[in-house]
């Protein structure tokens, strides 16, 4: 963790479409890698102050694509700006002002472009749904809002912030470990407007 401060000279970044959010999440790579850095910056008595810097990362296993490019299965996590609205997790959890979701059992999220239910959360078994109780993987994780509301068929599904598997790349998402993930989630605060922006580097 760190406590410098960051202005929005020092990082034009912040300005906007951004200027309304009072927590911005920084996720950055090279167009081609699968490895990238997380930074997360709250503000705070009118002081940008880091809280996560330099963090690693594991990105899709085919790097960074443009958001409007991204297609189902394509391996690639999309970059631009999501707000960040919603926590799912195994077990009870205090949330700042956010949509918190404790994972059952039955709980899905559906990835199969021809159903009704594509990228959704469901409660109960569907074609094409990926089971969320069974992976290590969604014992934490934030809802990255691409192509979510609403979702159109084909244009991807499941981008998750999500606790990695170290030594590989995701299918698409943004990969921490447990403990950066806990830690985040501690911190954000639905109050403050958090968003996630995933970046190319040049």
């Amino acid at each position: 963790m760190g406590s410098e401060s960051l202005s929005s000279e020092e990082n034009p970044s912040l300005e906007s479409p951004l200027q309304n959010a009072e927590q911005i999440l920084f996720v950055t790579a090279r167009a081609s890698q699968t490895t990238g850095s997380l930074d997360f910056y709250t503000l705070n008595n009118g002081e940008w102050l880091a809280v996560l810097e330099k963090i690693p990362v594991r990105l899709g296993r085919n790097g960074l694509l443009l958001s409007f490019e991204k297609r189902e299965g394509d391996g690639h996590t999309p970059t631009g700006i999501f707000p960040i609205q919603r926590v799912l997790g195994k077990g009870k959890k205090e949330i700042r002002n956010l949509e918190y979701t404790e994972i059952r059992k039955n709980y899905h999220w559906n990835d199969n472009p021809k159903s009704r239910s594509y990228n959704q959360l469901t409660k109960h078994q569907e074609k094409g749904a990926i089971p969320l109780w069974d992976s290590y993987i969604y014992e934490l994780f934030v809802v990255i809002e691409h192509n979510t509301k609403p979702a159109f068929p084909g244009l991807g599904s499941m981008i998750f912030l999500h606790v990695w598997n170290e030594d590989k790349p995701t299918s698409g998402c943004v990969g921490v470990s447990k403990e950066v993930l806990e830690t985040l989630v501690s911190v954000l605060d639905g109050s403050k407007k958090p968003n996630i922006l995933i970046q190319i580097l040049d």
